[in-house]
C-alpha cells in the first residue's frame, strides 16, 4: 500500500484526496454521558472516547471496556444515546 499526500492506491484502485468538512470533527473532544437500556433497566455511563464516523448518514462511536456494566447492555440492545 502506497500512501501519499495526494493520493491513496489500494491495489489497483486509485482513490483522490479526501478533504474533510470543518465540522466533522468534534473539538476540543468532550466526555458524554452515554444512555443505555429499556425503561426498567437503564444505565447512564461517562464515555471520553467517542467521536464522528460519518456524516452523511449520521453515526458516531463510543468505546466501552468490557468490564463495564453498561457493556452487555449495549450488546443486548445494540442502540444507545449521547448525552
Amino acid at each position: 500500500m502506497i500512501l501519499s499526500l495526494k493520493n491513496l492506491l489500494i491495489g489497483e484502485k486509485k482513490m483522490g484526496k479526501v478533504m474533510w468538512k470543518a465540522g466533522t470533527f468534534e473539538y476540543p473532544i468532550p466526555a458524554v454521558m452515554v444512555t443505555v437500556g429499556d425503561m426498567e433497566n437503564s444505565n447512564i455511563i461517562t464515555i471520553a472516547w467517542t467521536g464522528i464516523i460519518n456524516t452523511d448518514p449520521a453515526m458516531v462511536y463510543i468505546s466501552v471496556r468490557p468490564s463495564r456494566y453498561s457493556y452487555k447492555m449495549l450488546k443486548k440492545y445494540k442502540e444507545f444515546v449521547i448525552n
